[in-house]
């Protein structure tokens, strides 16, 4: 998935005024009144004139941009399911974090 940086073209860290510059030269480049009616190129145009006015609409407000980061910053742990482990003969922590289902023991049960 592109995220509204990679649409713009710019980097995460770029300033208000990048923003709304790489903002107006792409519109400039992909407005659909620039192409023929009825064509494929006008349809591709209208596509991605709506994703960079959806870029624009959340970078160009300090608020929107601070969550979008935000949502951006959080990372897909492969851990997410991992429960405690527990001992299988008495029922207390081991102290380790169940990512594949195992009979597993405390130290003291072993």
């Amino acid at each position: 998935m592109t995220t509204h940086y990679e649409i713009l073209g710019i980097p995460r860290e770029a300033s208000a005024e990048l923003v709304k510059r790489s903002y107006r030269r792409l519109v400039k480049i992909h407005h659909p009144d620039r192409f023929p009616s009825g064509t494929a190129a006008q349809v591709e145009a209208e596509k991605r004139i709506r994703e960079i006015n959806a870029a624009y609409g959340v970078l160009s407000k300090p608020i929107h941009r601070a969550n979008y980061d935000a949502q951006l910053g959080k990372r897909t742990n492969s851990y997410s399911d991992a429960e405690p482990e527990h001992c299988a003969r008495c029922g207390k922590p081991t102290g380790y974090w169940d990512t594949v289902k195992r009979a597993a023991k405390c130290h003291a049960c072993t």
